[in-house]
């Protein structure tokens, strides 16, 4: 080959290698990322104080870099009292990574998280990021239950033994169409993600809304009944995908954005 030729072909090759990197890397950018913070409070009064916090200084400072719609719930049944739960959705992973700086550095975070330590807005939190279900990228705020009063949510981890029955068991969600089975029957999605680092991995977590636990019997009554749901779970490609099941009733907290 001659110097004209190579140089052509190195030049083919550069520019395939450049429209090669920046097609994986727009297509990292897409992948969104879901963030779920839980805080350990010690009575009604601390829960109270933190969540006027995170309303009044954390999800206004956060909605203003792109996280949006936040979440903040209060456990009813299977959790415990003295939590606060909080959902933050991320459009990148960049998002996760400095966002929380970003708003720590506003003077706004600064004069109403700077406490004492014998009067902190909580005793300890613990974070889970989750990258988001293909099936469904974005939080979501079902329009059934959107305003409603005493409107709940349903949290739900699914633990796997190891982490091909984890990804066998997104399969089902995404490719078996378990999610669209769910908003068929009125089971209304609110998140789903994959943990990828936090507690309990290997592991999912979804959310649900209702209007109430009667509509919450009801709608998952119905999905045990639903043809669709029993061909699926019947599928023996799917069999011993999920070993342990957490299930948290929340109520949303007045500054909830969901």
């Amino acid at each position: 080959m001659n110097r004209r030729k190579f140089l052509a072909a190195s030049a083919v090759a550069g520019a395939s290698s450049a429209s090669l990197l920046h097609g994986k890397a727009h297509k990292a950018s897409e992948q969104r990322f879901h963030e779920l913070i839980r805080f350990e409070v010690v009575n009604n009064a601390t829960r109270a104080r933190l969540e006027t916090f995170l309303g009044d200084t954390v999800i206004p400072g956060l909605n203003k870099l792109g996280c949006n719609p936040i979440g903040v719930f209060r456990p009813k049944y299977g959790g415990h009292g003295g939590e606060v739960y909080m959902l933050i959705p991320h459009a990148n992973i960049d998002s996760f990574l400095t966002a929380w700086d970003k708003l720590v550095d506003t003077p706004e975070y600064q004069a109403a998280a700077n406490t004492e330590m014998d009067n902190p807005l909580y005793e300890r939190m613990e974070s889970t990021l989750m990258k988001a279900f293909k099936g469904m990228t974005e939080v979501e705020v079902p329009s059934a239950i959107a305003g409603v009063n005493g409107r709940i949510f349903e949290l739900r981890f699914y633990e796997s033994h190891n982490r091909m029955k984890g990804l066998r068991k997104m399969e089902m969600f995404n490719e078996g169409n378990e999610i669209q089975i769910f908003r068929d029957v009125g089971l209304h999605p609110v998140f789903f993600g994959q943990t990828v680092a936090g507690p309990l991995m290997p592991n999912l977590i979804y959310m649900l809304a209702f209007t109430d636990m009667e509509q919450r019997d009801k709608h998952w009554k119905q999905f045990g009944g639903n043809p669709d749901w029993q061909k699926l779970r019947s599928d023996p490609h799917y069999k011993g995908t999920v070993s342990t099941i957490t299930d948290i009733i929340m109520s949303a907290s007045p500054v909830s954005q969901i």
